[in-house]
């Protein structure tokens, strides 16, 4: 009697093993062939490929947007149609197209038991039709999938009801690779949705696997060491007349980690949907397809592309409503913080293991860490140790944090050489290319060692603002020049000697608060960005930061609008790492490096834009190379900034920055001086690449002075 409930349990999964069986059987012969009424649809595309970048923190900020709209036409048996009829793009400098890469973004359909892996290469479109393509996976409603995958699940796990009112119960189904498949083939992991009464699929959502030589791992990667990828997919179709299921959301996303540069993520995007589907509409106003080309993606004419304006969303709209950490659960081992304990490589920023400049000279190390995973969910160490060889000082950190939702409390111990730069854009971390190659380092460094208990609370749907708390003691000291240049400099252009602090210990304690910190000037994110952050120092250095950011980034048809403010006040007693320094690298131009400084201090950077209704289709070049539309514009742009000084105290602190002595007088003056007003410059630029590239000429605007050329690269400041 004792082994009965065992036996019974057994018996039930059988029960339930062979239920799933049969359903999946009935579904691979519903699928395996398109619905014998469909023999065609049409639809508009709208679709956005992005590129982006993801910090170790978890904040995604985009550099590259497209949005395309597409007119395409699917005929059985797998013939498809794409043509490009508009087009526009944001990009924080001049590149390539994605469409260099891609000659196919959209999968057609879901029928017919063969798996595209969501997007189609450059080399492989309007080619031939190939039935044994390496873009297609073992679908996991193929005739032989039962070799290739395993199943669990099948339940009911949600009702819908379509527009006529029918109800329709959706099942999920977990596929996963067999661990003993055999051979080499590409995979699909994750889950499919099926209409239960039906047997349609509905949606897929996972990730592709690949498997070599009869070993199938999960643990996605690339064959180049220290590269590691993983291509996820989302695929949603809608019933269309009541009897189809056919594409109405498309989702591919390629996601890389390299290792050299620590917890940064790249992602390559492509987001569609699918608008007024025509079932059994095959009329088409484009070229037809040679014979036998499964995919023909073709454009309509520049003048077509540059009128076209019937936009369903704004650019940048289909990446914002997604998030790359929606993938987390399918992510390859590696990444996730479940499974086995490991221990990697793992800087967080290039810095951690090479970099250059005044001080240090050449700095190398090495970083590491260990997550817990199992053993402690979402604990994990990790340290850096390197040397300075030119200083002849070492530094590193170690650290110990646990992650628990959307909390991660963490403890620190580190010595690190902290610039202190003021009002700086995101990933500003010193001056190695600049310093090493050009011999200028426009930073000033001190030698900071503490202890910090940090909290992290990450708010929001998608996690895209947070709030944080920094506690613990630290010690701020001095540090000298060590080299005087980089490789190469020209005549009297060694680097300039480092600005003075004050040192001491003290207890610093740090809280801030961002909202969007993706919207930040640089990149192309649109919206809000805003940033408060408050710092005390308690002890034998003593001072009180306030400082504010905001930026703002919108898109109207053709008219663009980028605008960044910093503001920054210190309470009480002022030290000079703390003071606020401002000059030609805020965009004051005509001025020197930090020329200004003050206890009291704002920079206020705004353009704005107009993208002219010519030359915006994409330039196809040989090669099958796609350049963004040169997309001509105007702009006007006004650069302002102010600091003061608020008493005796602030004074002293501003010559403990530097001084030299005035020819004129012979007296000892600081290096930097307050504003006395407002110092302010305006720019007239033409624009080209939709304001990625920029020349035209400036002149301050505070005073009398001349107009000079100017021009940049990228839309941020």
């Amino acid at each position: 009697m004792a082994g009965a409930p065992a036996l019974s349990g057994q018996v039930l999964a059988s029960a339930q093993t062979s239920s799933l069986s049969a359903f999946l059987a009935e579904a691979a012969r519903v699928n395996a062939q398109i619905p014998d009424r469909l023999r065609a649809y049409r639809a508009r595309v709208e679709s956005e490929m992005s590129l982006a970048l993801v910090d170790s923190g978890g904040r995604e900020r985009t550099a590259q947007l497209e949005q395309i709209a597409s007119d395409v036409r699917f005929r059985t048996a797998d013939r498809y149609d794409q043509r490009v009829i508009g087009y526009r793009n944001q990009f924080v400098g001049p590149t390539f197209s994605l469409m260099s890469i891609f000659g196919g973004w959209t999968t057609p359909t879901l029928y017919g038991n063969r798996l595209q892996l969501g997007v189609t290469s450059a080399t492989a479109s309007n080619r031939t039709i190939n039935p044994s393509s390496g873009s297609y996976a073992i679908h996991p409603l193929a005739t032989n999938r039962d070799t290739y995958y395993m199943y669990a699940g099948g339940d009911t796990v949600v009702t819908l009801f379509s527009t006529s009112g029918r109800r329709i119960p959706l099942a999920r189904i977990r596929v996963t690779p067999r661990p003993d498949a055999p051979g080499d083939a590409i995979l699909f992991f994750g889950d499919m949705y099926l209409d239960a009464d039906r047997k349609q699929i509905v949606r897929m959502r996972g990730r592709i696997v690949e498997l070599e030589d009869g070993k199938v791992t999960i643990k996605s990667g690339s064959r180049i060491p220290g590269v590691s990828g993983a291509s996820f997919v989302e695929l949603v179709n809608v019933e269309i007349d009541g009897e189809y299921w056919l594409p109405a959301f498309q989702r591919t996303e390629i996601q890389a980690r390299i290792a050299l540069f620590g917890e940064f993520r790249s992602i390559v995007r492509l987001v569609s949907r699918f608008y007024g589907i025509r079932a059994n509409d095959s009329s088409w106003t484009g070229p037809e397809a040679p014979a036998g080309v499964r995919h023909n993606l073709t454009f309509a004419s520049a003048a077509r592309q540059q009128r076209f304006d019937d936009w369903r969303q704004p650019i940048g709209a289909a990446s914002t409503d997604v998030y790359f950490a929606e993938f987390d659960d399918l992510a390859p081992g590696a990444w996730r913080t479940m499974g086995d304990a490991t221990v990697r490589f793992r800087p967080l920023t290039l810095s951690e293991v090479f970099r250059f400049n005044r001080i240090e000279g050449v700095f190398t190390g090495i970083a590491a860490g260990h997550d817990f995973r199992d053993a402690a969910p979402g604990l994990s160490i990790r340290g850096s140790a390197g040397w300075a060889w030119h200083e002849g000082t070492a530094r590193g950190a170690v650290g110990l944090q646990r992650t628990l939702g959307r909390t991660t409390t963490g403890i620190r111990i580190e010595r690190a050489l902290p610039h202190t730069n003021d009002f700086q854009l995101p990933l500003s971390w010193g001056a190695t290319l600049s310093a090493l190659l050009g011999s200028r380092d426009d930073f000033d460094y001190l030698d900071r060692r503490g202890a910090t208990l940090s909290v992290t609370r990450m708010l929001g749907l998608r996690r895209r603002s947070l709030v944080r708390l920094d506690i613990g003691p630290a010690s701020d000291n001095a540090v000298r020049q060590s080299v005087s240049q980089g490789l190469y400099v020209g005549e009297g252009e060694a680097f300039r000697p480092n600005r003075g602090i004050r040192e001491g210990n003290y207890f610093r304690t740090a809280a801030s608060f961002e909202v969007n910190p993706n919207v930040s000037g640089l990149f192309v994110d649109r919206g809000v960005g805003v940033r408060l952050n408050y710092e005390r120092a308690d002890g034998d250095v003593r001072w009180q930061r306030l400082e504010l950011r905001t930026a703002v980034r919108r898109e109207i048809g053709p008219f663009q609008l980028y605008a960044r403010g910093d503001a920054g006040t210190l309470l009480g007693t002022p030290a000079p790492q703390v003071m606020f320094e401002i000059g030609s690298e805020q965009g004051l131009g005509g001025y020197g490096y930090k020329e200004f400084a003050g206890d009291r201090a704002a920079i206020l950077r705004a353009v704005a834009g107009y993208t002219l209704p010519l030359l915006s289709a994409p330039i196809r070049l040989p090669s099958r190379l796609i350049m963004p539309g040169l997309a001509p514009g105007l702009a006007a742009g006004i650069h302002g900034g102010w600091t003061e000084i608020s008493g005796p105290r602030a004074q002293r602190a501003l010559f403990e920055l530097g001084a030299r002595t005035d020819s004129a007088s012979g007296l000892a003056v600081p290096l930097s001086r307050p504003t006395e007003g407002t110092r302010a410059s305006a720019e007239l630029l033409m624009t080209f690449f939709s304001g990625a590239l920029a020349f035209g000429v400036t002149r301050p605007i505070d005073r009398a002075g001349d107009w000079k050329f100017t021009g940049r690269i990228g839309q941020g400041f």
